[in-house]
């Protein structure tokens, strides 16, 4: 995976909050050479990507407002936008998340939270040509929660059921995506 750096700024402060973010991803994934290129010389290929081997433009805005008590809305929408291709002719996919999030915090330390999130990837594209396993729209719910480990750094853990996917094409080979555990930190500087 290659690695995003943001600078975000804080457009409203008072009790909602609106951050808008730019940036870039920096290439510290590896990609492999083309695979339709390879099996087409009958050479062993892979087809996964672990990153896109360019830098890309990253934005992001979030909004937050509280509902009332420690219950809050939040909502955010962050994109990737590859726009060249990387050494080995591979141009990633346009990436575009959006989140509707019901938050409630329990304690100073810990808030517990419901997602809904829906992902699209564009093709990627492979010396120019479209990548058929490539692309896919998925819609999922997230439940979880965040602990303040201190330092301003929180800890989020989260389980993503799909509610819904499809692949853009159905010429190419794609996985289902299934129940997913994540956790995450974060530091703001």
């Amino acid at each position: 995976m290659d690695f995003p750096i943001l600078v975000f700024s804080f457009i409203l402060r008072d009790s909602d909050h609106l951050v808008a973010s730019l940036g870039s991803s920096i290439p510290v994934g590896k990609t492999e050479e083309d695979p339709f290129a390879l099996g087409d010389a009958g050479l062993e290929h892979l087809h996964i990507q672990f990153g896109t081997g360019t830098f890309n433009p990253l934005a992001e805005l979030h909004y937050g407002t509280p509902l009332f008590g420690d219950l809050s809305l939040n909502a955010s929408i962050m994109g990737q936008f590859p726009f060249y291709e990387n050494k080995k002719t591979y141009r990633g996919s346009v990436e575009l998340t959006s989140t509707a999030e019901v938050k409630y915090r329990l304690l100073d330390w810990l808030a517990f939270h419901a997602t809904y999130l829906r992902f699209y990837q564009s093709y990627a594209y492979w010396d120019g040509e479209q990548d058929v396993n490539s692309g896919l729209v998925l819609n999922s719910g997230l439940f979880g929660a965040t602990l303040n480990a201190g330092y301003g750094i929180p800890v989020r853990f989260s389980v993503m059921f799909p509610l819904h996917q499809r692949t853009l094409s159905n010429e190419g080979d794609a996985f289902e995506l299934g129940t997913t555990v994540s956790l995450t930190m974060s530091r703001s500087f």
